[in-house]
């Protein structure tokens, strides 16, 4: 089997190398490995595609070794380790360019998942030179997305709490991990929560636990996300959806840092950050009495907005670049080529479900081309788009009557896949390339109801 790639590992301890040469040439790579700073860094001469490197060593440390190698191999991925959840020491990794990091004791299946992702965006000279890699996976180029990620830069190191705004898809949840990745808490948990995903009277006990016996079911006590989140993030997803009551809690909780678990007595205390998203304009909520007007003032601290994939088309090419390479080496299948004619296609879609309609587009079309992924191998929703119906020259306003066309097409087009899977939206959303939560709004925004 010919070598995936070529693994440096710098640790003081031999079992470390040992364990990774276990893993990781059992999947096709190759491992060398270093007792120290100095000799690592003898042994770049190996040209290896990942350095992992212990912040712990003996003479010259981990950082003052990453900062050595920084000098000589400026794109080479670096993965700190570390026995000791020191913030500190992590950041300033971090901060020197290192891609990611590892928690001692080592955990298996993360190492080969590490891997995998250091080769993917650490510096890979078959991306773009000028690509910019936010932690969490976040990629582009554009003006819009150079600006959430400076937004990003400045708000992670702080305390504060985060709004974040955009349609569905655009990568709310990756920017809230990007967050937390780059704040003092990365060494801690980050919590999501979906807060469409769950009814009102199970909000309450998902937020903030509850005790054995508080109600018919509870046969043990368990916490919430709050508590889940210590020391850490929570990120609350489509906070617009919770309930009047939900949020009057989240919002004493919010001022107070502290809360009962459902059915219990006792005052628990956290100390949690909370980002929250929406795709709502909750400010417009708020005035029509659909949305607490002190909550959204309470999480409107520091507000980042995310453009959608339509208005950073610059973008395209960037994202089907890392798409492609991130899926193929997934699949473990030769990289694809790309027709013309697709980007050219995409540039001109007008992409409702974001980046994560184009993600899904390029997850399936890897699956169903052999060679070269064309036009043919694209979701029936984006083929479909070519057929642009013409706007009459006599139009007033020929964009606003576009626009009616083509909301008009997307409608009849989504009626159409859902009697085609007899409604089944999971089997539709996944026909039409989107998720289901896209494909939920999306009969929401056309009126669209089951017979």
């Amino acid at each position: 089997m010919a070598s995936k790639g070529r693994i440096l590992v710098i640790d003081d301890e031999p079992n470390v190398g040992m364990i990774f040469s276990k893993v990781l040439h059992a999947v096709g790579y190759e491992v060398v490995s270093a007792e120290s700073g100095e000799d690592g860094l003898k042994k770049l001469d190996t040209r290896p595609d990942v350095v992992f490197l212990d912040i712990k060593l003996p003479g010259i440390d981990g950082i003052e070794t990453l900062r050595r190698l920084r000098k000589s191999v400026p794109n080479l991925p670096v993965v700190m380790m570390t026995a000791y959840q020191t913030v500190d020491s992590a950041v300033e990794s971090m901060r020197l360019g290192a891609c990611d990091y590892l928690i001692k004791p080592l955990d298996n299946s993360r190492i080969k998942e590490v891997v995998k992702h250091a080769i993917l965006v650490g510096g890979s000279p078959a991306l773009t030179p000028d690509l910019v890699i936010s932690p969490g996976e976040m990629v582009g180029l554009s003006p819009a997305f150079m600006h959430a990620d400076k937004l990003i830069a400045k708000v992670a190191p702080t305390e504060l709490t985060v709004l974040l705004f955009g349609e569905s898809g655009t990568g709310k949840e990756l920017t809230a991990r990007a967050i937390h990745l780059a704040s003092k808490r990365a060494m801690n948990a980050f919590v999501p929560v979906d807060c469409a995903a769950l009814p009102e009277t199970l909000m309450e006990s998902e937020l903030f636990g509850y005790e054995k016996g508080a109600f018919t079911g509870a046969e043990e006590s368990r916490p919430g996300r709050f508590e889940m989140a210590n020391d850490g993030t929570l990120f609350l997803d489509e906070i617009g959806n919770l309930s009047m009551s939900v949020q009057a809690k989240l919002l004493r909780v919010l001022q107070d840092p502290s809360f009962v678990r459902l059915g219990g007595r006792k005052q628990i205390r956290v100390n949690t950050r909370v980002i929250a998203a929406t795709n709502k304009d909750l400010e417009a909520a708020a005035r029509g009495g659909e949305f607490r007007e002190d909550l959204y003032h309470r999480i409107k601290v520091f507000i980042i907005e995310l453009a959608p994939l339509r208005n950073r088309l610059d973008d395209i090419p960037t994202l089907v670049e890392y798409y492609l390479k991130k899926y193929t080496a997934e699949m473990n299948v030769p990289m694809k080529k790309v027709n013309p004619k697709v980007i050219d296609l995409f540039h001109h879609y007008r992409w409702p479900g974001n980046i994560r309609e184009l993600s899904n587009a390029l997850r399936s079309a890897v699956v169903l081309a052999d060679n070269e992924i064309d036009v043919e191998h694209l979701p029936t929703s984006i083929r479909y788009s070519q057929e642009k119906p013409a706007v009459p020259a006599s139009a007033p306003d020929s964009d606003a009557a576009l626009r009616d066309v083509l909301k008009k097409v997307e409608r009849e087009h989504i009626i159409a896949t859902l009697k085609k899977t007899n409604w089944n939206r999971t089997d539709a959303a996944k026909t039409l390339g989107i998720d289901y939560k896209t494909l939920y709004n999306k009969m929401k925004e056309h009126s669209i109801a089951e017979p």
